[in-house]
């Protein structure tokens, strides 16, 4: 089944495994280890951009937040998503962010609901994720990348307010592991030096890949160039190569449209209340 028809399920599956992530996380934190060595520290991370030279670019980074509950919150949300993936051989990613968040989010209820530090948080992923880019880690920074954009979503919807919803599509593009042209350019958008200047040069005459969400796509992969897709009209949650691969996925499509449209006209109704009477 695709993404789609497991959404329910995997919501209720993701809470379920949150608390038991969490519990891990809780007696990592307390015992100072790694469980057998599979998961670097985040600390141990960071140190690689103040080893060699003292005046090496941390791409934005800034070393007084690593006591900072801002850097506690990324070390336990990493944690809790590596935890569900190894748990479920694999996981998909929605099931994996969703898990973080849901075992993050009373514990780090100061971060979720400040979006001043929920920047920081960012600033930190987006560190990191340069790093591992210019480290040729292209794997890890797409992970940095993928926490990164899933946060810039949440705070956009819950915190900032300025829009509806989620975009998957968006979170999706950043962790293709098919494609470096959204990679480099998410980080480098992002950061306030110049360090992937040369890398972004190597890699912006290549094509970005857009999914189709329609599960029975022929398109190997499901994945075109992403000026060939299109979103769903209705809800813009969803993208497709071509309107055949959008008409046979209405059917489970459009119960999951049919609850977006309604967030959105609530979110539109709201945003025209709060304007102000001429």
């Amino acid at each position: 089944m695709g993404r789609k028809r497991n959404q329910g399920k995997a919501r209720k599956a993701a809470k379920a495994m949150a608390r038991e992530a969490a519990e891990e996380v809780r007696q990592r934190n307390n015992n100072d280890q790694m469980t057998n060595g599979r998961q670097e520290s985040l600390a141990a991370q960071t140190q690689q951009l103040h080893v060699g030279n003292a005046s090496r670019c941390r791409h934005g980074f800034d070393p007084l937040f690593e006591k900072d509950i801002c850097f506690l919150y990324v070390k336990a949300f990493r944690g809790v998503y590596n935890y569900k993936n190894r748990q479920d051989g694999g996981a998909k990613i929605l099931d994996c962010l969703v898990a973080a968040k849901n075992a993050t989010k009373d514990r780090y209820a100061d971060v979720w609901n400040d979006s001043a530090k929920m920047e920081i948080v960012i600033s930190i992923l987006l560190s990191m994720g340069t790093q591992r880019i210019l480290e040729g880690n292209y794997d890890s920074a797409r992970n940095f990348a993928l926490f990164a954009r899933y946060l810039e979503q949440c705070t956009a919807v819950g915190l900032k307010q300025t829009q509806a919803l989620v975009n998957w599509p968006k979170i999706e593009q950043v962790s293709n592991p098919l494609e470096m042209h959204t990679l480099v350019k998410f980080f480098r958008r992002r950061i306030p030096c110049k360090c992937l200047d040369k890398k972004y040069k190597e890699v912006k005459d290549t094509a970005k890949l857009g999914f189709c969400y329609n599960t029975e796509c022929t398109i190997p992969n499901g994945q075109v160039e992403r000026g060939k897709t299109f979103y769903c009209s209705r809800c813009r949650s969803e993208t497709y190569c071509s309107r055949d691969c959008q008409k046979a996925d209405w059917i489970n499509h459009k119960q999951y449209c049919d609850t977006y449209v309604a967030e959105i006209a609530k979110f539109e109704a709201k945003k025209q209340q709060q304007q102000p009477q001429s």
